[in-house]
């Protein structure tokens, strides 16, 4: 019997995360300030202790969804081979195989249509109406996860609580402020805590209001000013802690040739730019370069860092929106060139030949706008494009002869590209004749006589309509992203 399979998702949670999830729900405040008060840890194995079952929890839920989901993905690959082959069979000019019903296409069909329909349900995916259950007996299942907490399991996933930095953190500051600290500690040790493990200024701002309605009058004015600043400084050492040690950093620092870029990295953000310079110190450099040729100040930490995040945004946007469109592109049979995570490279992003013969030469606009007034691929480069991607698709036929001298190219795809290549030639002559005023005109029948469309996708924008110049050259707006509605199906 093969074991059930572990995918281990809690392993991907940011602790952050978790933490903020806990602190947000009432049920799991009081339970970690239940455990909190029957530990001598305190707070802290509280905190632990929660991330924990939080992590162990997602785990085993996420393993019976993912297990399901592969599951049924097995079982819709063998009935698309089941359906394929009976129909190549009878499109040879067979009839139906050997053994094999009308009605039993007809059975194929319905099966495949309901692992689809449940597919997309997760929770009835994974139980159908029956409750939820993670295990056979909940006490077990409990004792398990303490055990596994007790032997070292739960030592915070991919952080642990940095106690060591924390305190390095207060035993630096002046005696006023550590006096404050544990004044407010003694009175209100929850309060003070949240306050000090907050992840974002929103959080430690509501952290610190709720702190000092709590301590009310018996702090002095002074006193919290001295508390709000010593808050500030132990949750800096604590975001530090989590993410980066001295050690690690120091030897980021280290690989950092720019000394501008050092000091903006040795100050900076823990959570973006220090792990950027830990884990790829080469794109680092090159968006640093990008920023300072923008304009970028040398001293401007928060701008470089808003600036990388923007940077990753847009990128992931546009990574996602070219595989949304991709797979959502139904009309599309056959991809000459598929989605990649080159992203930001000029050109084409999808290229591919429909059920009707037709090529589709695709722009996907994943961003906020919801209208395009100007997509250059398609536009001003599109005779470039043209030529450059039919060029890759002959040198890919080349590599594939060459590699095997027994391949044969479908001949769909060099009809394609020999369309692609008169369509540039002729769209580079329009462009060099003729009036202004008719040109748009003539490209666009110039696509269409050679069966060339022009395609914006939106799979991750907003994107809903394009201009009259555009539409006057033949593009089209193809929404792709949206949920496919399925068939009524009239019950389970």
């Amino acid at each position: 019997m093969t074991p059930p399979r572990r995918f281990r998702a809690g392993r991907f949670l940011d602790a952050a995360a978790v933490h903020a999830a806990a602190d947000a729900n009432p049920r799991l405040r009081r339970f970690m300030r239940t455990v909190a008060g029957h530990s001598e840890a305190g707070d802290v194995r509280s905190r632990r202790l929660m991330e924990h079952l939080i992590r162990r929890i997602i785990d085993d839920v996420g393993d019976l969804h993912l297990g399901n989901a592969v599951s049924r993905l097995e079982r819709i690959a063998v009935l698309r081979e089941n359906i394929a082959a009976i129909l190549d069979h009878v499109l040879d000019g067979g009839t139906l195989p050997e053994g094999v019903r009308v009605e039993t296409l007809g059975e194929y069909f319905d099966q495949l249509n309901t692992e689809m329909r449940e597919l997309s349900r997760p929770r009835e995916g994974i139980v159908g109406d029956a409750p939820l259950r993670l295990a056979d007996d909940a006490a077990q299942y409990a004792d398990s996860l303490l055990r596994e907490f007790e032997a070292g399991g739960g030592t915070g996933g991919r952080h642990t609580e940095p106690a060591a930095v924390v305190t390095d953190a207060f035993r630096a500051m002046p005696a006023d402020r550590q006096a404050a600290l544990r004044r407010a500690a003694e009175l209100e040790p929850q309060a003070l805590w949240r306050a000090v493990a907050a992840e974002s200024e929103a959080g430690k701002r509501a952290a610190l209001a709720d702190l000092e309605t709590r301590l009310g009058s018996r702090l002095t004015p002074d006193e919290l000013g001295r508390l709000r600043t010593a808050v500030d400084d132990l949750g800096r050492a604590r975001n530090r802690g989590l993410q980066v040690s001295q050690a690690r950093l120091a030897e980021a620092l280290a690989r950092i040739a720019d000394p501008e870029l050092r000091a903006v990295v040795a100050g900076g953000d823990v959570w973006l730019t220090q792990q950027l310079a830990l884990h790829n110190p080469e794109a680092l450099a090159t968006l640093w370069r990008r920023f300072r040729d923008r304009g970028g100040r040398a001293d401007d930490g928060p701008g470089f860092r808003a600036y990388l995040r923007h940077d990753m945004v847009t990128y992931g946007r546009g990574v996602l929106g070219e595989y949304t469109a991709a797979f959502s592109l139904s009309s599309i049979e056959l991809f000459l060139k598929g989605p990649d995570a080159n992203v930001k490279v000029a050109g084409t992003d999808l290229v591919g030949i429909g059920h009707d013969g037709w090529v589709w030469l695709v722009d996907d606009k994943s961003h906020r706008a919801t209208s395009v007034g100007g997509v250059s691929a398609l536009t001003d480069n599109l005779v470039a494009n043209l030529r450059r991607d039919a060029a890759d698709f002959r040198d890919a036929i080349t590599r594939l002869q060459r590699d095997d001298p027994g391949f044969t190219p479908d001949p769909r795809i060099l009809d394609a590209i020999s369309r692609m290549e008169d369509a540039a030639a002729e769209i580079d002559r329009i462009n060099r004749r003729g009036s202004a005023a008719t040109r748009p005109a003539r490209i666009s029948r110039a696509l269409e006589e050679r069966r060339l469309r022009l395609r914006v996708t939106s799979a991750a924008g907003e994107v809903r309509e394009i201009t009259q110049a555009l539409r006057d050259l033949g593009l089209a707006v193809e929404p792709t992203g949206a949920p496919v509605p399925l068939p009524p199906t009239g019950g389970r």
